[in-house]
């Protein structure tokens, strides 16, 4: 049978959501953001992937990439002396570029969507929603549920009925998930009585346009995919524990990484991340790993005060050996 061509596409401008506001790279300060200028882009649509390898491994790649820019922001913090100060910017310039090149978050967020695509698998909700309903969750009142890192507003609709969803994500990408970095929520008080709720609104971060969205704790919280995304481990942390001060009591969180981070990584496995997880005041009731992915259903179950600056559980070799991976979350 003859082989047929595909026409070449044509390069296009990237095309940013009007939610979101291109900026100059920018060094890390604070909250980990990243934010690459992709004004003057040119992509071609093709980089996206035409199989599921394809796009991983460049996922892969950007992957790599912010955990470089994180470092190399933490250096520039450590340092006053300005020749080193200099040879930073030089490299975080130069990983800045990269990212860019690559289409920057807009893309990395468009090969991310792809990848959650029936063709390749589909979103990681589809496996939730059935635990949720084993729960007898999908019975009496509505749950309240925020999705961090939404690619699309629509991975609940089936379930809206019984789920009411929030979507945030740094780098919008449609109308329906608001701009909100996960870690600039000031978390409500998880033992305020709903009818006090009104009264604590001069609490709230005035400068947070979408603070009206987290007066009220939520039953569940999704973390799919997002917390390799963030290349401080100790940041990592911040994020399970921003996740437990954002929940009800007994409320649920919905946690998915790369099967990699916890089966082939230096720093942790599956009885560190429960060690970790407990000691944040979770129990774990569902636990499954893929061919690729590992995923996570816990219950927040214990309500006392986690200190930010806590460490309990630093950056420590479990797997020696080459051929790992250096994943690791610092608590």
């Amino acid at each position: 049978m003859p082989k047929t061509h595909s026409k070449r596409r044509r390069p296009v401008t990237a095309q940013h959501s009007p939610a979101s506001t291109p900026l100059p790279p920018i060094h890390i300060s604070g909250h980990e953001k990243i934010i690459i200028d992709t004004t003057q882009l040119t992509v071609s649509r093709g980089k996206l992937g035409k199989s599921s390898t394809e796009t991983r491994r460049r996922i892969n790649h950007f992957h790599t990439l912010i955990k470089q820019y994180a470092k190399l922001g933490a250096l520039k913090q450590q340092t006053s002396d300005p020749q080193a100060i200099s040879e930073v910017d030089e490299q975080i310039q130069a990983v800045s570029e990269e990212m860019t090149q690559m289409g920057g978050l807009d893309w990395y967020q468009r090969a991310s969507l792809l990848g959650q695509s029936k063709q390749r698998g589909g979103d990681t909700s589809r496996w939730f929603v059935p635990k949720l309903r084993e729960l007898d969750l999908h019975k009496g009142q509505k749950l309240r549920l925020l999705d961090v890192g939404a690619l699309s507003c629509l991975n609940y609709a089936k379930e809206r009925a019984w789920i009411d969803v929030t979507p945030i994500d740094l780098n919008s990408q449609e109308p329906g998930i608001y701009q909100q970095d996960f870690l600039d929520i000031k978390p409500p008080s998880a033992t305020l009585p709903n009818s006090k709720v009104e009264d604590n609104k001069d609490t709230e971060d005035s400068t947070t346009s979408n603070s009206h969205l987290f007066r009220v704790p939520f039953d569940v919280v999704c973390l799919s995919l997002v917390v390799n995304f963030i290349g401080d481990p100790v940041k990592r942390g911040d994020m399970l524990r921003q996740a437990a001060q954002l929940l009800v009591p007994n409320g649920y969180l919905f946690l998915v990484l790369p099967l990699s981070c916890v089966t082939n990584s230096r720093y942790l496995n599956d009885d560190h991340f429960l060690a970790i997880m407990t000691h944040l005041g979770f129990t774990q009731l569902f636990s499954h790993h893929t061919a690729k992915l590992a995923y996570y259903v816990y219950k927040l179950t214990s309500q006392r005060k986690i200190a930010e600056k806590d460490h309990k559980f630093s950056k420590r070799l479990i797997h020696p050996g080459a051929g790992r991976n250096n994943f690791s979350i610092v608590v």
